[in-house]
């Protein structure tokens, strides 16, 4: 996917294609990385927010629940 630089106002901005915002999950403020191609990107550099963390748990739960319960009792 190629994104366009564009300077407003005395700053640069990327420009994201809508399909591009959705597919992930971006939001108006959302934090995006710009790393250079020759660098490899590290994912786990920075950690969950409490809500990322709880979204990730429900995303699981109901394929794991008796583990969780299990694990609860």
């Amino acid at each position: 996917m190629v994104m366009r630089v564009q300077l407003v106002e005395g700053e640069y901005r990327v420009v994201l294609p809508p399909e591009a915002v959705a597919t992930l999950n971006l939001t108006e403020c959302s934090p995006v990385e710009i790393v250079p191609v020759a660098e490899q990107a590290c994912a786990d550099h920075r950690r969950m927010t409490v809500e990322e963390g709880l979204a990730a748990f429900r995303g699981t739960e109901l394929d794991h629940r008796n583990t969780y319960r299990e694990l609860a009792s």
